[in-house]
């Protein structure tokens, strides 16, 4: 089996984090909580609309303003009042911070992280001030009342409004990086793909905005890195004795490639950025994975090889069609034309992945078992969070939780 490419591996790691969205957002739909996306999705629909702005660059806008926004409801007092309980005890950098320390700091950061979004939204055509003027008057909406909003809704608001949007993210996405011959699938015809894409044309908006979303999870993370350094040092604070030898590897080579890059670029601020503004083909598609493969640090939520991932696609929508109709049978082995796994089979077929039934019916029974126990677990965990922890800390803790956890029962 040839080893897997540096495009290979970061678009893998585009679609498990797509994906890890995709079912967070299943267990919120049909809940009050749902309501919040609903709204600030429609208010932000009515601003561009005013200002005349539509299609592409309508998408593009959306998505750092709502940028701009989990940057700013990120900000918790209740994480302040929280800090001061500890305000006599050393940090793990052997520094003492009382709260006021932590409160200049936040306001730097949080100043810095608006700085940086704005200089990447302007290479998409996307003005500072218009960013600035759209999140004050989304603030300031009392009908939309954003400062009560629950801390589940600002957790990864980009993240979750774009799941929102784009309900089929990750098999769009799947779809067309294999359409456009970005990464190889063996159980993939193009001749029998209702959807294909002509070579050259512009990417999907779909698309567009999934790699708009891993740019602003690029920077969440290199603000992180910023805003504990200084000069003359990277200052990292994801070290831990405790962790794995594959995870030191991994966190050493993130700050490694980092460096490096800063010291070919005269120090400039390093990360990731996808420049849409213009025709976007895959050329820039394959471009930006390149890149991503460099600064994404990412720990996959769903396991399996690479030639697995259309099985854990499909068992999604096993899951979410038995759930809406729980008495119609997942799978048959004398006459399956009837049964679930059949329609899902058919719905791959139509974007010309061949994938059999069984192997669905398969990958759903491993999969409800272990991964989406997990992420059960993580939205309970974001749902009882007490504060907010400020976007640019890129606070990983629930989610490193949630991939340690080893659920009995599925169904809890």
């Amino acid at each position: 089996m040839p080893s897997t490419t540096n495009i290979q591996k970061a678009a893998f790691d585009a679609i498990d984090t797509l994906h890890f969205s995709q079912v967070f957002m299943s267990l919120i739909y049909g809940r009050p909580i749902a309501k919040w996306y609903h709204d600030i999705l429609t208010r932000i629909y009515e601003i561009l609309d005013k200002e005349g702005i539509s299609g592409k660059q309508a998408e593009i806008t959306k998505h750092y303003l709502l940028g701009a926004l989990e940057i700013y409801l990120s900000i918790d007092q209740q994480f302040f009042s929280a800090r001061d309980k500890y305000d006599e005890e050393p940090d793990a950098d052997g520094m003492l911070y009382t709260p006021e320390i932590y409160k200049l700091v936040d306001k730097k950061s949080k100043k810095l992280s608006l700085i940086m979004l704005h200089i990447i939204a302007s290479y998409n055509g996307v003005a500072e001030e218009f960013i600035f003027q759209a999140t004050m008057e989304l603030l300031n909406d009392k009908a939309l009342a954003l400062s009560t909003a629950p801390t589940i809704v600002r957790n990864r608001l980009v993240e979750c409004c774009y799941a929102f949007e784009y309900p089929d993210a990750p098999l769009g996405f799947y779809h067309e990086l294999v359409n456009r011959d970005i990464i190889s699938c063996g159980k993939y015809s193009h001749k029998n793909d209702k959807y294909k894409q002509e070579v050259g044309s512009e990417l999907s908006s779909l698309f567009i905005r999934a790699c708009l979303l891993l740019e602003f999870k690029m920077l969440q993370r290199a603000m992180n890195v910023k805003v504990f350094s200084n000069n003359t040092e990277l200052c990292h604070r994801d070290y831990d004795s405790r962790i794995s030898p594959t995870d030191r590897k991994m966190i050493i080579d993130y700050y490694k490639r980092m460096i490096e890059d800063e010291g070919q670029n005269g120090g400039l601020f390093s990360t990731a950025n996808f420049f849409c503004k213009e025709h976007t083909s895959e050329i820039r598609a394959r471009t930006f994975l390149k890149q991503m493969n460099k600064f994404y640090f990412h720990k996959r939520m769903f396991g399996g090889t690479q030639g697995s991932w259309l099985g854990t696609l499909g068992a999604f929508y096993i899951e979410l069609w038995s759930s809406e109709e729980p008495k119609k049978a997942i799978y048959y082995e004398a006459d399956n034309s009837q049964a679930i796994s059949e329609e899902i089979k058919l719905k791959f077929s139509n974007c010309g992945f061949n994938v059999s039934a069984r192997s669905l019916y398969l990958r759903h029974k491993a999969t409800k078992n272990d991964d989406y126990a997990k992420i059960r677990y993580y939205y309970n965990l974001v749902l009882n969070q007490p504060f907010m922890v400020p976007w640019y800390l890129n606070n990983k803790d629930y989610y490193e939780l949630a991939l340690k956890y080893k659920g009995k029962d599925a169904n809890k």
